[in-house]
């Protein structure tokens, strides 16, 4: 055996697998915790994390067997059994990716909808998870037929289509368009906001973040035609595998980075509508009047003043608050005029409509 053939690339390949699937844990939990702690509740957005997360650990998972049986070695150095083991755990971890992948797009996404009810938003927003969606149908489609059944996962014998280089591209290429659209809509919302333009800076250069998806998506793609005629594929693509789980990884930790406690503080201080109103409830309604009270004679006489005509009022079905502040009087004390004294009595109405 040539001294080179005991080379292996499967220690860095684990190494960077299971890096890239704590990172994502640990994102996803923090997210999930943040928001729990804030609105006491878990939303559609978190629901999809959780799933991306799931299928980012069976992915994982799929690829350490795949190392098990041989990935990252020569191939004329692995069995004719662990070759078969190799290929149906790679079969298997590159459906779950495409899943992993439309689950973290479809988080940020539907987080980004919600910042606003501008329907042209909305719109943008069902068109690109339309997209996504036909993306994640068609990726596993294929990934799951590339070959002629029943040894589907069979890339070595079987009559496949060109998986090395044109599966590859389309999956990447459409994958970047995805990933461009959310990039587009997310600064779109933030370019509205009524804040300063260094908060505006911060928002979206914390949207913006889903570019390094982009750059590991492109690593796969030139990887992936670097070793397109290469018949050493274990040991030549360890480089398309590890760009494959930056992508995967990169892609669930900038998908929570937006509801990190830090950023959601700023999107609250810049006016967004978070909590009550971005995820399916009615708006919150803030109304503010004045109440002059006269006191004459052991009686008091009530003049509010009419409620902020831009404010809704409340509906059915809310919390409402009533905080009421009296402006002190300098003779308020006095015995000789207390029962003639005029109060100013300011009452703010702070009314949270909840979901039903």
């Amino acid at each position: 055996m040539k001294p080179e053939l005991r080379q292996t690339w499967t220690p860095a390949i684990n190494v960077l697998t299971w890096y890239m699937l704590v990172t994502s844990i640990l994102s996803v939990l923090t997210r999930i915790g943040t928001k729990y702690w804030i609105f006491r509740k878990l939303t559609i957005d978190d629901v999809l994390s959780i799933g991306s997360m799931a299928t980012c650990i069976g992915q994982s998972i799929a690829v350490s067997m795949a190392t098990a049986a041989g990935l990252g070695q020569h191939l004329v150095t692995i069995s004719d059994s662990n070759k078969q083991n190799m290929m149906k755990s790679q079969y298997a971890g590159d459906i779950l990716f495409i899943i992993s992948m439309c689950c973290s797009k479809l988080a940020i996404l539907f987080f980004i909808r919600n910042l606003t009810p501008a329907a042209l938003d909305r719109r943008f927003a069902l068109g690109l998870g339309t997209f996504i969606g036909l993306w994640t149908v068609a990726g596993v489609f294929t990934a799951a037929f590339q070959c002629p059944v029943p040894s589907t996962w069979d890339y070595i014998n079987g009559k496949c289509f060109d998986r090395q280089l044109s599966w590859w591209y389309y999956l990447g290429i459409t994958n970047i368009l995805s990933e461009a659209g959310i990039i587009v809509q997310a600064l779109l919302v933030v370019i509205r906001v009524q804040a300063d333009i260094h908060k505006k800076v911060v928002l979206g250069t914390v949207f913006c973040l889903r570019i390094f998806v982009v750059i590991a998506i492109i690593c796969q793609l030139a990887y992936a035609s670097q070793t397109r005629s290469s018949t050493d594929f274990s040991w030549d693509r360890w480089t398309v595998t590890v760009s494959t789980q930056m992508a995967q990884a990169l892609s669930i930790i900038t998908s929570c980075s937006p509801q990190f406690k830090p950023f959601l503080d700023s999107l609250r201080s810049s006016g967004m509508s978070l909590g009550g109103t971005s995820y399916g409830s009615k708006p919150r309604t803030y109304a503010y009047g004045t109440t002059y009270k006269a006191s004459r004679g052991g009686r008091t006489a009530d003049t509010r003043s009419d409620t902020h005509e831009l404010v809704s009022m409340p509906e059915q079905n809310a919390t409402h608050t009533l905080i009421t502040t009296a402006a002190d009087d300098c003779d308020a004390e006095s015995q000789s005029s207390e029962s003639r004294i005029i109060r100013e009595t300011r009452t703010w109405t702070v009314t949270e409509t909840r979901r039903d």
